[in-house]
């Protein structure tokens, strides 16, 4: 070998070592780099790779009626997926997921030829369909074993399809109380109704697990690791009690069928207590399947809705004069149907035998036979400050703090912007606007003896563990009217029930109060044709009263009447609820006619 070959050969010998040299200085340094400065970011990247965190979800708390009976509960369901780039055969895949969820194949394919990573194929379905899908396709195959042959269950892995276990809220009785209840949101948060109004108590906090996952992301069971535990939901103890409440629905759903009203309501209160024990809304909707109804049927209208009550509202008007020591036999105005006043008239529907008019009036007369012009002279009297600090002490012109979360403010113009024509009509209940709730309060008040109680939905929070979290407590009581006052109101809407507009409403063995109701409905433009709203309320039984109960129709069709659409309404509420609850009659039951003896009476004892 020549001396120059030799030379090269050590050259290129040299470049090599040089090159492996820096080549193993880069390795090192890299190794360094990962081993030492990115330790900790490696370290959390491999944990990311190799385990995965899900999370343990809260059992949502129950919601029971005043007995406990159960309105709400979440049960287990499952929750099937697929993961798209996992999936091998769709048609296949998708035949056999279709088999075992009893669903259609076509629309089953179409989701799996979906774009995302992940596509869900069905959420919060019955667990025991996502036991089946988890343990794989199920074929029978007839084998050979022995010398018999058997069918034999096989079962074929599904690649790419999982399960997830969750829960599903359930409403065990339907539609009945389904705007106070409410629904869940397809996260399982609170939407509508007191499931949104409760939601931070009802939700509970999640917990956290981790699993060690293998090559595939499949999760190794034997490696599940709990960091939390979940802290399930609180219970919420509501007022309602769930008999009175579908009696109450029951009686709205008969007078739709006759009378075909837009909307309507029921609101029933426990008349010691204040507490609301049924509020029901025509129509209604299964909170089960709340997506396929109209939002429209999610509203409490109860609650949420104002209107003008008309003539319900003269008990406020005439309670107000009875307070003043307005005497209740005082003639106060002489009604002849109709009468001209500054900025307007007022007018009077009469029957017969009042064909002119009701002639003169005193109180009795004006609740008796519902007289307009009496109840506006005597709004008249009051005066337009005076009238509304009683409105407003009977809880019609604030907020109720029921609980629902949805409670309308009752309105009217300020009382110094009140012309004559505004106080004389705020006086039988025209220009001023309520929720029916508000004026079941005010029925109330004078069942109490003339003490305001604000109603109330929710009584308890219970912990899961079954411990008393909190109980609510209605505002603290106040006196509107004198007790001597609530009693002539009392005996005057007596009198109405039984001997004025209010004959619909009486119940046989019980002492009914009530008084009907018929108004106009306004919309922004003013009056809307031939719209009206009928409405009936009063308690039950007037000498110990125990229900009070407001009937509420809006635009009836075929009569408009408080009478004859409202008043029947409240009859068989609080017929029903008074046996169901075993309230003792309080009036004697009006003997039968008996008849007249036949023939010869000679000889009769």
């Amino acid at each position: 070998m020549t001396t120059g070959h030799r030379g090269s050969v050590r050259r290129r010998t040299l470049v090599l070592l040089i090159l492996l040299a820096i080549l193993y200085v880069l390795v090192a340094g890299r190794l360094v780099y990962v081993q030492v400065a990115k330790r900790a970011e490696f370290q959390d990247w491999g944990a990311r790779i190799r385990f995965r965190k899900s999370t343990l979800h809260a059992l949502r708390g129950c919601i029971y009626d005043r007995d406990k009976r159960v309105l709400a509960v979440s049960i287990e369901a499952a929750t099937v997926y697929a993961h798209r780039d996992e999936l091998t055969d769709i048609p296949k895949t998708a035949r056999q997921v279709a088999e075992m969820m009893h669903a259609d194949p076509r629309v089953i394919e179409g989701k799996l030829h979906g774009t995302h990573a992940t596509i869900w194929l069905a959420k919060r379905v019955d667990p025991r369909i996502g036991r089946e899908i988890r343990l794989g396709y199920k074929t029978i195959i007839r084998r050979k074993v022995g010398k018999v042959y058997k069918n034999v269950e096989k079962r074929e892995e599904m690649p790419g399809i999982g399960v997830l276990y969750d829960t599903k809220r359930v409403y065990p009785s339907g539609s009945t109380a389904s705007q106070i209840l409410g629904f869940l949101n397809g996260e399982n948060v609170g939407a509508e109704g007191l499931e949104l109004v409760e939601n931070y108590e009802l939700k509970g906090i999640d917990g956290k697990m981790t699993t060690e996952v293998d090559a595939q992301r499949r999760e190794i069971a034997e490696t599940c690791h709990t960091e939390e535990q979940p802290i399930n939901g609180k219970d919420i103890v509501l007022t309602i009690d769930t008999t009175v409440q579908q009696i109450a629905e029951d009686a709205l759903g008969k007078m739709a069928q006759t009378y075909h009203p837009e909307s309507a309501c029921a609101v029933v209160l426990d008349a010691k207590t204040g507490e609301i024990l049924a509020l029901a809304n025509y129509p209604s909707f299964d909170p089960n399947s709340s997506a396929r109804n109209k939002p429209g049927l999610w509203r409490n209208r109860a609650v949420a809705d104002l209107y003008e009550p008309g003539s319900t509202l003269k008990v406020v008007t005439v309670g107000a004069a009875l307070n003043e020591g307005v005497s209740p036999r005082k003639i106060v105005a002489c009604c002849a149907g109709r009468e001209k006043i500054p900025g307007g008239r007022i007018t009077c529907t009469v029957h017969r035998p009042f064909v002119g008019g009701h002639g003169a009036v005193d109180m009795y007369k004006i609740i008796q036979y519902s007289c307009n012009i009496g109840a506006a002279h005597l709004a008249l009297g009051l005066g337009s400050e005076k009238l509304y600090d009683y409105e407003k002490a009977f809880g019609l012109m604030d907020r109720i703090n029921a609980g629902f979360g949805c409670e309308a403010v009752g309105s009217a113009l300020p009382p110094k912007d009140w012309r004559v024509i505004h106080l004389m009509n705020i006086g039988f209940g025209q220009g001023i606007n309520v929720t029916p709730l508000q004026m079941a309060a005010a029925y109330a008040t004078i069942a109490a003896g003339g003490v305001y109680r604000e109603p109330k939905v929710v009584r308890e929070v219970w912990n899961p563990d079954g411990s008393i979290a909190r109980r609510f407590k209605a505002a603290k009581p106040r006196r509107v009217i004198s007790r001597e006052a609530a009693a002539e109101l009392t005996r005057m809407l007596v009198n109405c029930a039984e001997n004025g507009t209010g004959k619909p409403a009486r119940i046989e063995g019980r002492t009914v109060a009530g008084k009907t109701g018929s108004a106009q409905v306004f919309s922004g433009t003013g009056v809307v044709s031939g719209a009206f709203i009928a409405s009936f309320m009063g308690f039950v039984p007037a000498s110990k009263p125990r229900l009070v109960i407001a009937v509420v129709a809006r635009q009836p069709q075929g009569s408009h009447w408080g009478a004859t659409v409202a008043a029947p309404v409240f009859k068989e509420i609080g017929e029903r609820s008074l046996w169901y609850l075993k309230v003792p009659s309080d009036a004697p039951a009006k003997p039968k006619s008996i008849p007249k003896p036949v023939g010869n009476r000679k000889g009769l004892a």
